[in-house]
């Protein structure tokens, strides 16, 4: 199976397995929102997985709309979410033709993208932004916080019963975390495996915040953020 496809196919089993919950984390967005943007009434959340965010952000807003960064995911995320508008995109190229109260992106597509990568990536999420428009991120862990973590299991299984085993190991690597996942399918009379290598680069609170002055947004971090890591608020100017 390629990738891109056991992506999409073992999203949600893998961020379960990982303590995720989407509907609370939609919950303390929401409030966020609320409080330093009363009446946005319209988000587009970019790298949107299979819509988990999405699926508790639609009855808050008029208008909720998704991003997808491969074919996969957004056949996931519409299958997840009919009805609901799901767009697919290279993220520096992105263009929904819209501008929204609030964009967010809160898993780990930025961190894939080397400095001059994530700004232009920060600078295509501001242009969807309407002025005072605010752009919620959840970066991974700051560089001095990328640990090396030992193997780490997990025996699940998928929506349809299919036995799912998950290893994980991550490693520190100049500058960056190179996180290495293994799955094993049980399918049918056969066992797939599937192998899926990520480099996440690291950035500390001064590129975070250059990157966002550079899109047009000042901003800040939250104290308290989502599944451990701290939100970086950005405001549109």
């Amino acid at each position: 199976m390629p990738v891109e496809a056991a992506r999409s196919t073992f999203y949600d089993l893998v961020h379960v397995d990982s303590g995720r919950d989407h509907a609370v984390e939609a919950q303390a967005l929401l409030r966020i929102v609320r409080a330093r943007h009363p009446d946005a009434s319209s988000v587009l959340d970019v790298a949107c997985g299979a819509g988990e965010h999405l699926r508790h952000l639609i009855p808050h807003v008029a208008v909720a709309e998704g991003v997808a960064v491969d074919a996969p995911m957004a056949a996931a995320a519409r299958q997840a979410l009919p009805g609901t508008t799901i767009h697919e995109a290279e993220l520096p190229h992105l263009d929904v033709g819209r501008t929204f109260d609030v964009v967010t992106c809160l898993h780990d597509a930025l961190a894939r993208f080397p400095l001059s990568g994530y700004r232009t990536v920060l600078r295509a999420l501001a242009r969807h932004l309407a002025p005072g428009g605010l752009m919620i991120l959840a970066p991974i862990w700051m560089p001095d916080q990328a640990t090396r973590r030992t193997a780490r299991e997990a025996l699940t299984r998928a929506e349809d019963g299919r036995p799912v085993t998950h290893m994980a190991r991550g490693t520190p690597r100049d500058g960056a975390h190179r996180l290495e996942r293994h799955f094993l399918v049980a399918d049918g009379d056969s066992v797939r495996h599937v192998e899926d290598t990520r480099v996440l680069r690291a950035f500390g609170r001064r590129e975070h915040l250059s990157a966002l002055a550079a899109a047009g947004c000042g901003g800040d971090f939250l104290s308290v953020g989502l599944a451990g890591r701290r939100l970086l608020i950005g405001v549109r100017r």
